[in-house]
């Protein structure tokens, strides 16, 4: 008679069921508790921090932008579990489209903008009474396209040039020369730097901060896929001085937000401003301080900020300071390691990644992500100025919430077919 293994009770319906939820929740399990630990986190901070607020909007209802949220969250999730079950080859024949899509978006926000917090970046949903605002939609798509351009130049990105050469004491181009430049701007300076300018000078009239900070992440994306450090010297040198020619007329002209931005910067640095001038964001760095001062080291507790009331976007621009107060710098430092935790996880996806598209999409995304939570803590702690930038996956908001979470089933679906070794070696237009 053959020897046959011992099976306990029960222990075949534990593996059946292990099997199953991996089935449904593919991809890197950290980054699954990371996400379900912010939400968490999120509903905290927003019942608490809204709850005065609610009670005089809603009736007596304290719980109406909790339970907002809390539906927010249910949406965002369901994001995350549909957009980790897709194939990252489908992102490669659509990245260009949703790109183009996401800047017809962010146009109409010219045009048909909902104008909140004075600055017009929302769109309001037909229909609904929602809006959402297309710069969080833009971001996701351009960390694709770029990944998408850059996996195709592997071969040789190192060796090219990502700018033409201009010689500036030279009276005219030689033959070759002319024929370098343009092979340079049409393989390279087009496909990578046009996505780039095109996204960041769109998000750029309504948005410093954001163009800044998608600029950077796509800096970082750049650097590791293999650009030389030379050339985004270049890179860095030339948008420096754009940048600085398009504040200063703006600033002179008064167009868009260009004056509040400079304001910022000069409160920023210790250069005294006007009283009309420097009143609400001092208010709102103040408080800061205030809050985060009382919060100690252990906090005042869920639910016991007496700085709500008086600090402006405790539930948004400003949820790290309110963190602080209540839950103290073990708070703090805990919602901080979250954030590097997922970093963390990304990286070593990008790691064991053999394939370049997919890789730098998950880094990409990763990056973005992080980075923005980054610098909404520099500015709660004043260490950067006044930014706007919402703390990801915790501030109140859907439209923030939802593309987030879009960008983390993205990074989910790579490690899923990573583990189920389905990455495959379809090659699209050179793709790797």
């Amino acid at each position: 008679m053959e020897n046959q293994a011992e099976v306990l009770p029960g222990e075949g319906n534990v593996k059946t069921e292990r099997k199953l939820s991996e089935r449904l929740f593919g991809g890197d399990r950290a980054l699954w508790i990371i996400i379900t630990a912010l939400a968490v986190v999120s509903l905290l901070v927003v019942y608490s921090s809204t709850a005065s607020m609610a009670y005089k909007k809603a009736g007596g209802d304290t719980a109406y932008y909790f339970l907002n949220q809390l539906k927010f969250i249910v949406i965002s999730f369901a994001a995350v579990f549909f957009i980790h079950r897709i194939n990252y080859q489908t992102y490669t024949r659509y990245a260009r489209l949703l790109f183009i899509f996401s800047l017809a978006l962010m146009a109409l926000t010219f045009f048909a903008g909902v104008n909140l917090n004075d600055a017009s970046r929302w769109l309001r949903i037909p229909g609904t009474g929602y809006t959402f605002q297309p710069s969080d939609f833009i971001k996701v798509t351009l960390v694709m396209v770029l990944a998408r351009e850059l996996s195709k130049r592997q071969a040789l990105i190192n060796k090219t040039p990502l700018l033409p050469v201009v010689p500036l004491f030279h009276r005219r181009f030689s033959e070759q020369r002319k024929r370098q430049n343009r092979q340079v701007f049409y393989e390279t300076t087009v496909p990578l730097l046009l996505p780039v300018a095109l996204a960041c000078g769109a998000i750029f009239f309504s948005n410093l901060s954001t163009a800044a900070l998608t600029f950077f992440s796509c800096l970082v994306m750049f650097y590791i896929g293999r650009v030389r450090v030379r050339e985004l010297w270049r890179l860095v040198r030339t948008v420096v001085v754009v940048m600085a020619l398009a504040l200063l007329v703006m600033n002179a002209f008064n167009i868009g937000r260009s004056r509040t931005w400079v304001n910022r910067i000069k409160d920023f640095v210790g250069i005294e401003l006007a009283e009309s001038q420097s009143s609400a964001d001092d208010l709102q760095v103040e408080q800061a301080k205030i809050a985060i001062a009382s919060g100690g080291i252990f906090g005042k507790g869920p639910g016991l900020s007496t700085q709500r009331a008086n600090l402006p976007h405790s539930y948004s621009d400003f949820a790290y300071a309110f963190i602080v107060e209540e839950y103290g710098l073990v708070g703090a430092v805990m919602v901080l390691a979250l954030y590097l935790w997922l970093f963390f996880r990304t990286v070593i996806i990008f790691q064991k990644c053999e394939r370049a598209f997919p890789s730098l999409l998950v880094l990409g995304l990763g990056i973005m992500i992080v980075l923005q939570a980054i610098f909404n803590m520099m500015v709660s702690v004043n260490l950067f100025p006044v930014t706007g930038q919402t703390l990801p996956l915790i501030s109140l908001g859907g439209s923030s919430l939802l593309f987030t979470s879009i960008a983390l089933g993205m990074i989910l679906g790579v490690s899923r077919q990573m583990e189920e070794k389905t990455l495959g070696s379809i090659k699209e237009d050179g793709i790797k």
